[in-house]
């Protein structure tokens, strides 16, 4: 573990730093608050042992500073001081801190909070790892490994606020892949499955920004959000994509469209009478129905 010694006594930073490194970890030692927040921001820390009584901000308020400026992130606070009365303890835990030691501090007793507090440590790195695992799976398509409907509905209403906010256009697109049943029943479900992999892989390369967002939407149906786009850009980024499924000719001998995989796709922005996500959805789905009653394998923009 990297432990941050805060103390503004070289020689208990010292006496510290010894027993840190006998008990095989990695001490990062500061003389005061001021100097241990620099080192907080960097990342890294997964243990701070402070004094409570130092000049400039004492341990305390070093701890609510820590736990105000880092409330995405957790790590054990153990404080150091020579007053021991519960009073001071408790004022410690409400502060932020998570144990106490009174100092002179015994080796023997340090290295066994330590090991305990790295124990938390490690349990709280592999909750959040397991949490963050069950974040991306339930926010994305396991066949495709795009977005899903959640996560797409998630973040549209994001951006949908960040436009409105910032008086900027965004564009939604709605794409469904043409005749996709023929192409299930005559070359079976799972060369169905890879064409949806396979079309899900072409609209992330035809995304060129990193805030740009493609889902599965459901089916055969995907989404995408172009957030800061007006009409023309969501226009050209259709045409692009037509034009690369055109280039992957995907061989489909029982579409009326072409014989290769097409799409009809459907545009909407901010721009139209759309006052909420749901009617940008809606509108957009318009167009994807009006592109297909023309014939599909081309685009739509609502209003137009």
């Amino acid at each position: 573990m990297n432990i941050l010694v805060v103390d503004d006594d070289r020689f208990i930073r010292e006496i510290i730093n010894a027993v840190i490194k006998d008990a095989q970890h990695n001490p990062i030692l500061a003389d005061s608050a001021a100097a241990a927040l620099p080192i907080l921001d960097k990342g890294g820390i997964d243990l701070v042992l402070t004094d409570v009584e130092m000049p400039g901000q004492s341990g305390f308020e070093l701890a609510r500073e820590i736990r105000r400026r880092f409330p995405d992130q957790w790590f054990p606070i153990i404080f150091l001081s020579g007053q021991n009365d519960d009073k001071h303890y408790e004022e410690g835990i409400a502060a932020g801190g998570d144990d106490y030691l009174t100092k002179p501090v015994n080796p023997i007793v340090l290295k066994a909070k330590i090991l305990a507090m790295g124990r938390i440590a490690n349990m709280k790195k592999a909750l959040d790892a397991a949490n963050s695992r069950l974040e991306k799976l339930s926010s994305q398509d396991p066949l495709t490994q795009i977005s899903n409907r959640r996560d797409l509905e998630h973040n549209l209403l994001k951006e949908w606020r960040r436009s409105q906010r910032n008086n900027l256009e965004l564009a939604v697109i709605m794409l469904d892949i043409d005749f996709f049943k023929p192409y299930n029943d005559n070359y079976g479900h799972q060369q169905g499955d890879n064409c949806l992999k396979a079309v899900a892989k072409i609209l992330k390369q035809c995304l060129n920004r990193s805030h740009d967002l493609v889902a599965r939407y459901g089916g055969e149906e995907f989404a995408i959000i172009l957030p800061d786009t007006d009409s023309s850009g969501a226009q050209l980024v259709a045409e692009n994509i037509l034009a690369a499924l055109k280039q992957a000719h995907m061989p489909h001998e029982h579409s009326a469209a072409a014989d290769y995989i097409t799409a009809s796709i459907g545009i909407c922005t901010t721009a139209t009478p759309a006052d909420t996500p749901t009617a940008l959805i809606k509108f957009a789905d318009q167009a994807l129905y009006s592109a297909k009653e023309q014939g599909r394998n081309r685009y739509q923009i609502y209003g137009q």
